[in-house]
Protein backbone atom coordinates (compact mmCIF):
# COMPACT_ATOMS: atom_id res chain seq x y z
CA UNK A 1 0.00 0.00 0.00
CA UNK A 2 1.09 3.57 -0.70
CA UNK A 3 0.33 5.85 2.22
CA UNK A 4 -0.51 9.54 2.32
CA UNK A 5 1.10 10.41 5.65
CA UNK A 6 0.84 14.22 5.80
CA UNK A 7 -2.21 14.31 8.03
CA UNK A 8 -2.88 17.04 10.59
CA UNK A 9 -3.37 14.71 13.55
CA UNK A 10 -0.82 12.06 12.62
CA UNK A 11 0.95 10.49 15.59
CA UNK A 12 4.58 9.75 14.78
CA UNK A 13 4.69 7.14 17.55
CA UNK A 14 1.81 5.37 15.80
CA UNK A 15 3.72 5.36 12.51
CA UNK A 16 6.99 4.23 14.02
CA UNK A 17 5.90 1.76 16.69
CA UNK A 18 2.22 0.90 17.20
CA UNK A 19 1.68 0.14 13.52
CA UNK A 20 4.85 -1.97 13.38
CA UNK A 21 3.80 -3.90 16.49
CA UNK A 22 0.39 -4.62 14.98
CA UNK A 23 1.92 -5.88 11.75
CA UNK A 24 4.30 -8.10 13.73
CA UNK A 25 1.40 -9.60 15.68
CA UNK A 26 -0.43 -10.43 12.45
CA UNK A 27 2.72 -12.03 11.00
CA UNK A 28 3.09 -14.19 14.12
CA UNK A 29 -0.52 -15.34 13.91
CA UNK A 30 -0.26 -16.12 10.20
CA UNK A 31 2.73 -18.35 10.96
CA UNK A 32 0.74 -20.24 13.63
CA UNK A 33 -2.54 -20.70 11.77
CA UNK A 34 -3.17 -23.51 9.30
CA UNK A 35 -6.63 -22.32 8.15
CA UNK A 36 -7.04 -18.75 6.87
CA UNK A 37 -7.28 -16.03 9.50
CA UNK A 38 -10.84 -15.19 10.54
CA UNK A 39 -11.45 -11.43 10.50
CA UNK A 40 -14.47 -10.32 12.50
CA UNK A 41 -15.59 -7.83 9.89
CA UNK A 42 -18.54 -5.47 10.12
CA UNK A 43 -17.38 -2.76 7.74
CA UNK A 44 -17.09 -0.36 10.70
CA UNK A 45 -14.00 1.81 11.05
CA UNK A 46 -12.13 -0.51 13.42
CA UNK A 47 -12.74 -3.68 11.44
CA UNK A 48 -11.97 -1.85 8.18
CA UNK A 49 -8.64 -0.64 9.55
CA UNK A 50 -7.88 -4.14 10.81
CA UNK A 51 -8.66 -5.63 7.39
CA UNK A 52 -6.31 -3.14 5.73
CA UNK A 53 -3.58 -4.00 8.21
CA UNK A 54 -3.98 -7.74 7.64
CA UNK A 55 -4.03 -7.24 3.87
CA UNK A 56 -0.56 -5.66 4.18
CA UNK A 57 0.76 -8.90 5.67
CA UNK A 58 -1.17 -11.72 3.99
CA UNK A 59 -3.92 -12.62 1.55
CA UNK A 60 -4.76 -15.71 3.62
CA UNK A 61 -7.79 -14.39 5.47
CA UNK A 62 -11.57 -14.47 5.35
CA UNK A 63 -13.85 -11.61 6.32
CA UNK A 64 -16.64 -12.92 8.55
CA UNK A 65 -19.77 -10.84 9.03
CA UNK A 66 -22.02 -11.80 11.94
CA UNK A 67 -25.50 -10.75 10.86
CA UNK A 68 -27.57 -9.85 13.92
CA UNK A 69 -30.92 -9.34 12.22
CA UNK A 70 -31.14 -5.83 13.69
CA UNK A 71 -28.63 -4.01 11.51
CA UNK A 72 -29.19 -1.44 8.81
CA UNK A 73 -29.42 -3.26 5.46
CA UNK A 74 -26.84 -0.79 4.10
CA UNK A 75 -24.31 -2.12 6.63
CA UNK A 76 -24.37 -5.62 5.17
CA UNK A 77 -24.15 -4.28 1.63
CA UNK A 78 -21.25 -1.97 2.51
CA UNK A 79 -19.30 -4.75 4.24
CA UNK A 80 -19.78 -7.11 1.31
CA UNK A 81 -18.50 -4.55 -1.19
CA UNK A 82 -15.57 -3.59 1.05
CA UNK A 83 -14.50 -7.23 1.41
CA UNK A 84 -14.76 -7.67 -2.36
CA UNK A 85 -12.62 -4.57 -2.93
CA UNK A 86 -10.01 -6.03 -0.56
CA UNK A 87 -10.01 -9.22 -2.62
CA UNK A 88 -11.21 -11.25 0.35
CA UNK A 89 -14.02 -13.81 0.55
CA UNK A 90 -16.77 -12.98 3.02
CA UNK A 91 -18.60 -15.55 5.14
CA UNK A 92 -21.92 -14.70 6.80
CA UNK A 93 -23.53 -16.13 9.92
CA UNK A 94 -27.13 -15.47 10.95
CA UNK A 95 -29.13 -15.78 14.19
CA UNK A 96 -31.04 -18.67 12.61
CA UNK A 97 -27.77 -20.63 12.62
CA UNK A 98 -28.15 -20.82 16.43
CA UNK A 99 -31.49 -20.25 18.16
CA UNK A 100 -33.14 -17.50 16.15
CA UNK A 101 -33.42 -13.74 16.12
CA UNK A 102 -33.66 -11.15 18.88
CA UNK A 103 -37.42 -11.17 19.27
CA UNK A 104 -37.58 -14.96 19.34
CA UNK A 105 -34.96 -14.93 22.09
CA UNK A 106 -36.86 -12.18 23.93
CA UNK A 107 -39.78 -14.57 24.18
CA UNK A 108 -37.44 -16.92 26.07
CA UNK A 109 -35.44 -14.46 28.20
CA UNK A 110 -38.33 -12.07 28.91
CA UNK A 111 -35.84 -9.22 29.29
CA UNK A 112 -33.85 -7.00 26.97
CA UNK A 113 -30.08 -7.35 26.72
CA UNK A 114 -28.25 -4.85 28.93
CA UNK A 115 -24.74 -3.49 29.34
CA UNK A 116 -24.28 -6.05 32.13
CA UNK A 117 -25.80 -8.94 30.14
CA UNK A 118 -25.17 -8.70 26.40
CA UNK A 119 -26.82 -11.98 25.50
CA UNK A 120 -27.72 -10.50 22.11
CA UNK A 121 -24.07 -10.49 21.03
CA UNK A 122 -23.53 -14.00 22.38
CA UNK A 123 -26.64 -15.64 20.90
CA UNK A 124 -27.25 -13.69 17.70
CA UNK A 125 -23.63 -13.39 16.65
CA UNK A 126 -20.92 -15.33 18.47
CA UNK A 127 -22.61 -18.71 18.89
CA UNK A 128 -24.26 -18.52 15.48
CA UNK A 129 -20.89 -17.83 13.90
CA UNK A 130 -19.27 -20.66 15.83
CA UNK A 131 -21.63 -23.15 14.15
CA UNK A 132 -20.91 -21.71 10.71
CA UNK A 133 -17.15 -21.83 11.27
CA UNK A 134 -17.26 -25.43 12.47
CA UNK A 135 -19.38 -26.36 9.44
CA UNK A 136 -16.80 -24.76 7.12
CA UNK A 137 -13.50 -25.64 8.85
CA UNK A 138 -14.26 -28.46 11.26
CA UNK A 139 -13.12 -28.48 14.88
CA UNK A 140 -9.66 -27.07 14.29
CA UNK A 141 -7.92 -24.15 16.01
CA UNK A 142 -8.91 -20.84 14.43
CA UNK A 143 -7.39 -17.42 14.93
CA UNK A 144 -10.12 -14.79 15.06
CA UNK A 145 -8.92 -11.24 14.64
CA UNK A 146 -11.10 -8.71 16.43
CA UNK A 147 -10.94 -4.92 16.06
CA UNK A 148 -11.27 -4.27 19.81
CA UNK A 149 -9.48 -1.16 21.08
CA UNK A 150 -8.65 -0.63 24.73
CA UNK A 151 -9.15 3.14 24.60
CA UNK A 152 -12.55 3.06 22.94
CA UNK A 153 -14.39 3.19 26.28
CA UNK A 154 -13.82 3.05 30.04
CA UNK A 155 -15.36 -0.41 30.08
CA UNK A 156 -12.81 -1.71 27.59
CA UNK A 157 -9.98 -0.11 29.55
CA UNK A 158 -11.02 -2.32 32.45
CA UNK A 159 -11.63 -5.48 30.40
CA UNK A 160 -8.43 -5.54 28.34
CA UNK A 161 -4.85 -5.28 29.52
CA UNK A 162 -2.15 -3.81 27.29
CA UNK A 163 -0.13 -7.04 27.17
CA UNK A 164 -3.05 -9.32 26.31
CA UNK A 165 -3.00 -9.13 22.52
CA UNK A 166 -4.22 -12.73 22.20
CA UNK A 167 -6.31 -15.00 24.40
CA UNK A 168 -8.15 -18.30 24.23
CA UNK A 169 -11.61 -17.92 22.76
CA UNK A 170 -14.06 -18.46 25.66
CA UNK A 171 -16.82 -19.60 23.28
CA UNK A 172 -14.80 -21.68 20.80
CA UNK A 173 -12.49 -24.33 22.27
CA UNK A 174 -8.92 -24.54 20.93
CA UNK A 175 -9.38 -21.25 19.07
CA UNK A 176 -7.98 -17.80 19.85
CA UNK A 177 -9.04 -14.17 19.78
CA UNK A 178 -6.39 -11.74 18.52
CA UNK A 179 -6.51 -7.95 19.00
CA UNK A 180 -4.18 -6.22 16.51
CA UNK A 181 -5.64 -2.74 17.19
CA UNK A 182 -5.82 -3.05 20.97
CA UNK A 183 -3.60 -0.04 21.70
CA UNK A 184 -4.75 2.16 18.80
CA UNK A 185 -6.46 5.48 19.47
CA UNK A 186 -9.45 6.95 17.61
CA UNK A 187 -7.06 9.17 15.62
CA UNK A 188 -4.89 6.15 14.76
CA UNK A 189 -7.87 4.41 13.17
CA UNK A 190 -9.07 7.41 11.16
CA UNK A 191 -5.53 8.28 10.06
CA UNK A 192 -4.87 4.71 8.98
CA UNK A 193 -8.07 4.62 6.91
CA UNK A 194 -6.99 7.84 5.18
CA UNK A 195 -3.42 6.63 4.73
CA UNK A 196 -4.56 3.35 3.18
CA UNK A 197 -7.38 4.88 1.14
CA UNK A 198 -10.01 2.72 2.84
CA UNK A 199 -13.68 3.74 2.89
CA UNK A 200 -15.76 4.91 5.85
CA UNK A 201 -19.38 3.75 6.01
CA UNK A 202 -21.90 6.49 5.23
CA UNK A 203 -24.00 5.39 8.21
CA UNK A 204 -21.47 7.09 10.49
CA UNK A 205 -22.29 10.46 8.96
CA UNK A 206 -26.03 9.87 9.25
CA UNK A 207 -26.28 8.34 12.71
CA UNK A 208 -22.83 8.11 14.29
CA UNK A 209 -23.04 4.30 14.26
CA UNK A 210 -22.62 1.52 11.73
CA UNK A 211 -24.10 -1.95 11.88
CA UNK A 212 -26.86 -2.63 14.40
CA UNK A 213 -29.50 0.06 14.81
CA UNK A 214 -30.19 -1.10 18.37
CA UNK A 215 -27.58 -1.94 21.01
CA UNK A 216 -27.64 -1.94 24.84
CA UNK A 217 -24.54 0.30 24.77
CA UNK A 218 -26.06 3.07 22.62
CA UNK A 219 -26.77 6.39 24.27
CA UNK A 220 -30.19 8.03 23.93
CA UNK A 221 -29.02 10.62 21.39
CA UNK A 222 -28.22 7.87 18.89
CA UNK A 223 -31.81 6.68 18.95
CA UNK A 224 -33.03 10.25 18.52
CA UNK A 225 -30.90 10.62 15.37
CA UNK A 226 -32.23 7.39 13.91
CA UNK A 227 -35.85 8.15 14.79
CA UNK A 228 -35.71 11.56 13.11
CA UNK A 229 -34.97 9.84 9.81
CA UNK A 230 -36.65 6.45 10.37
CA UNK A 231 -39.50 7.03 12.86
CA UNK A 232 -41.02 3.55 12.51
CA UNK A 233 -37.80 1.53 12.67
CA UNK A 234 -38.20 0.59 16.35
CA UNK A 235 -41.90 -0.28 16.34
CA UNK A 236 -41.26 -3.95 17.11
CA UNK A 237 -39.02 -2.95 20.03
CA UNK A 238 -41.80 -0.68 21.28
CA UNK A 239 -44.26 -3.58 21.09
CA UNK A 240 -41.91 -5.66 23.24
CA UNK A 241 -41.40 -2.79 25.68
CA UNK A 242 -45.16 -2.68 26.16
CA UNK A 243 -45.39 -6.47 26.41
CA UNK A 244 -42.60 -6.75 28.99
CA UNK A 245 -43.36 -3.50 30.78
CA UNK A 246 -39.67 -2.62 30.58
CA UNK A 247 -37.53 -0.06 28.72
CA UNK A 248 -35.11 -1.22 26.02
CA UNK A 249 -32.68 1.71 26.10
CA UNK A 250 -29.94 2.64 28.55
CA UNK A 251 -30.82 4.73 31.62
CA UNK A 252 -34.34 3.27 31.87
CA UNK A 253 -35.47 4.96 28.67
CA UNK A 254 -38.41 3.75 26.60
CA UNK A 255 -38.21 3.91 22.81
CA UNK A 256 -41.94 4.66 22.74
CA UNK A 257 -41.26 7.90 24.65
CA UNK A 258 -38.39 8.83 22.34
CA UNK A 259 -40.58 8.23 19.29
CA UNK A 260 -43.34 10.42 20.72
CA UNK A 261 -40.76 13.12 21.44
CA UNK A 262 -39.48 13.05 17.85
CA UNK A 263 -42.98 13.06 16.37
CA UNK A 264 -43.84 16.14 18.48
CA UNK A 265 -40.74 17.87 17.08
CA UNK A 266 -42.11 17.37 13.57
CA UNK A 267 -45.60 18.75 14.35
Amino acid sequence: MTYQTKLPTIDEFFLSQRLAESRALVRDVVAQSKPPLILQFSGGNDSMAMAGLVKEVTDRFICCYMISGIEFPEAIEFAGKAANDLGAPILYSRPEDYKGGLFKRLATFRRFPTVESTWCSRDLKIRAQKRVLIANFGRVPLYKLVGVRKFESNRRRMLYSANQLMREDPEHKKSFEVFPLLMWTDDDVINYLKMAGLPIAGLYKRFGISGCYWCPFYQVDIYRRVLRELPNLYDEFIEWENRLGAPSVINQTYLRDLKEEILREKD
